[in-house]
C-alpha cells in the first residue's frame, strides 16, 4: 500500500508542475460496481475549477491504470494551455493594433 500511496503522490506532483500549482488536483482509486458489467477498478484525476473562476477549467481524466489516467490528464492540461496561449496571442495582436500592450499580472 505504501508504494501505491507514493505513486499517487508522484502523480499529483507531476500534475501540479504541469499546471504551475495554480489549481487543485485530486487523484483517487475507484472501485465501482455496475449491474450489467460488474466490478470496475480504475483511477480518477480531477483538476480545475468547477465554477470556472480559476485559471484552469474543471476536467476529469480516467484510466484503468494510474499511468493511463495521468496521460489523459496531461493531454487535457496541454490542450487547455494551448487554448490559453492562442487566446493570449489574439489579445496581444488586438492590443497592438490599438497601440496597447498586454501585461500579465502574477501573484
Amino acid at each position: 500500500m505504501q508504494n501505491e500511496d507514493q505513486n499517487l503522490i508522484d502523480c499529483v506532483e507531476t500534475l501540479r508542475a504541469a499546471t504551475d500549482g495554480r489549481t487543485e488536483i485530486t487523484v483517487s482509486r475507484r472501485a465501482a460496481f455496475y449491474p450489467h458489467t460488474g466490478q470496475v477498478l480504475d483511477y480518477n484525476i480531477y483538476f480545475g475549477d468547477v465554477m470556472s473562476r480559476g485559471p484552469w477549467r474543471w476536467e476529469c481524466a480516467t484510466g484503468a491504470t494510474l499511468q493511463q489516467a495521468l496521460e489523459d490528464a496531461l493531454t487535457k492540461i496541454t490542450a487547455q494551455g494551448d487554448e490559453r496561449n492562442r487566446e493570449l496571442a489574439k489579445l496581444k495582436e488586438s492590443a497592438a493594433k490599438l497601440g496597447l500592450q498586454v501585461v500579465e499580472v502574477t501573484k
